[in-house]
């Protein structure tokens, strides 16, 4: 007879509550301020945007996808071949950079397991 063991609620979100952290800490509403719309001229503060953005995208993609170690290398994997951009970003360029930079940190992190802890 097969036997079930069903890990806690708590545990089967550990990975996307981790994933959601991270976007937070990110804070894109910074970028709405009126203090930071001058700053929006120049070259640098431009790309920390759009990096921030791809960050932005990668971690909630994540967090959709985290429900197993598989899945969301999966979802890294198709992510990685996609060249979806964000509408909102300066350069496609640097968003594109940073996205795969991301992605490439992420799968890194899973394939040596450095996260393994969010899937116990």
């Amino acid at each position: 007879m097969a036997t079930f063991n069903l890990k806690p609620h708590r545990a089967l979100h550990k990975a996307a509550e981790y994933f959601r952290k991270l976007d937070e800490e990110l804070d894109l509403e910074k970028y709405k301020l009126d203090k930071y719309k001058e700053l929006f001229m120049l070259a640098s503060f431009q790309t920390m945007h759009d990096a921030d953005m791809a960050y932005h995208y990668v971690y909630q993609r994540c967090a959709l996808n985290s429900s197993s170690k598989e899945t969301l290398l999966c979802c890294l994997e198709a992510e990685a071949r996609s060249g979806l951009s964000e509408p909102g970003c300066f350069d496609r360029n640097v968003y594109r950079q940073h996205v795969l930079k991301a992605i490439s940190e992420i799968r890194k992190q899973l394939t040596s397991g450095v996260l393994d802890y969010l899937y116990s």
